[in-house]
């Protein structure tokens, strides 16, 4: 499964989906990405719960509660890593390069542009100007635009940490052993977790046209850096807002790439050190009419056992296990295990009555 990781880990880091592809090739590239997440989703898929009003109703009513990342309690988690001097730099510089190719299209008389909007580059050109002056004298005109980016780009560092246009997120593991995840997300054991058969769920998703998709966690020694792509996304929508005064604009606007693959992938990564063992898998739901930090959907069917806690109350059990047994649910029971030398938790099938 590690090797796997490290294969996703490339697949998602080299592949590139622009949001200006046709159809038929921006389908072709998703469906590679999750044919090879399809057939490493393991058969079971773990999520661990507090006992409390929400995850009971969940249980009952067959619903994942997801949140926005700016509830979870890392403060790392999705928080984006951008390096504002690049970017600056980058936007002078395309600045500058798209105003050489618009003055060559002017020396050339192309038809492309329109003589209304070249008209003041003409006019700085009869005023016996140089290219690389005119282009000087432009760019001072924008100076408060590019200046601007280094506190606009900050701000959206924290952008997939806030419940507004980003994702819900819903976690999963692959162990049901581990202590670690019983004490941190379990209650202090005294909760309950759940069992999923995910790998036929996001197919369902999708005939309900929910735009849900699962990946693994990827684990890292430093955040990945989303520089060109957050540089893309800021130019692009930096450029739809300024006033078209420049022929230089519309070729600018129609010439950034936005990856599509950046607004699921930022979600996926997180401090090696600190979280590898938890063996994460996030569904990621996309909803942007909703901007609330929670949301539920349906876990369509793919739920399969309960295992209850150490120190889990025989009320609470109860509760749980009417709602177990009215959807014929397995059901387990997990404790220490007294029996060996070993730092093990036992599971034991619990027999239907």
């Amino acid at each position: 499964m590690s090797d796997f990781r490290k294969q996703f880990q490339k697949i998602i880091e080299t592949s590139h989906i622009p949001s200006n592809m046709d159809r038929e090739s921006k389908s072709k590239a998703w469906l590679d990405i999750h044919k090879v997440v399809q057939s490493n989703i393991p058969e079971k898929l773990f999520r661990y719960r507090g006992v409390n009003n929400y995850s009971i109703e969940d249980f009952k009513n067959g619903t994942l509660s997801l949140c926005h990342a700016g509830m979870f309690p890392d403060k790392y988690d999705s928080y984006l890593y951008v390096n504002q001097e690049k970017i600056h730099q980058d936007l002078e510089n395309a600045f500058k390069n798209g105003l050489r190719i618009v003055l060559s299209h002017i020396e050339q008389n192309s038809p492309h542009i329109q003589p209304q909007k070249a008209a003041q580059i003409c006019y700085y050109r009869e005023c016996g100007y140089t290219n690389e002056q005119i282009i000087n004298k432009i760019i001072a005109e924008y100076s408060g635009f590019i200046d601007q980016i280094k506190t606009a780009v900050k701000s959206q560092e924290s952008r997939f940490r806030n419940p507004r246009n980003s994702a819900k997120i819903a976690c999963f593991t692959e162990s049901v052993h581990s202590k670690y995840m019983w004490d941190r997300y379990a209650d202090g054991y005294k909760g309950f977790a759940l069992e999923y058969d995910l790998r036929s769920c996001i197919f369902r998703y999708d005939k309900q046209a929910l735009n849900v998709c699962l990946f693994p966690v990827i684990y890292t020694d430093m955040r990945p850096d989303v520089t060109l792509d957050e540089g893309n996304i800021y130019t692009y929508e930096s450029f739809k807002q300024i006033d078209n005064k420049h022929p230089l604009i519309d070729m600018l606007i129609s010439s950034v790439s936005i990856n599509e693959l950046h607004w699921y992938k930022s979600y996926l990564y997180k401090d090696k050190n600190e979280y590898e063992h938890e063996r994460e898998w996030r569904m990621l739901y996309y909803n942007l009419k909703n901007e609330n930090d929670y949301e539920s959907i349906s876990d369509m069917g793919c739920l399969k056992a309960i295992y209850y806690g150490p120190d889990i109350t025989s009320e609470n059990r109860n509760i749980l296990h009417e709602i177990a047994a009215q959807k014929g649910l397995k059901e387990y029971e997990v404790d220490i295990d007294t029996g060996s030398c070993k730092y093990d938790l036992r599971v034991t099938a619990l027999s239907k009555i």
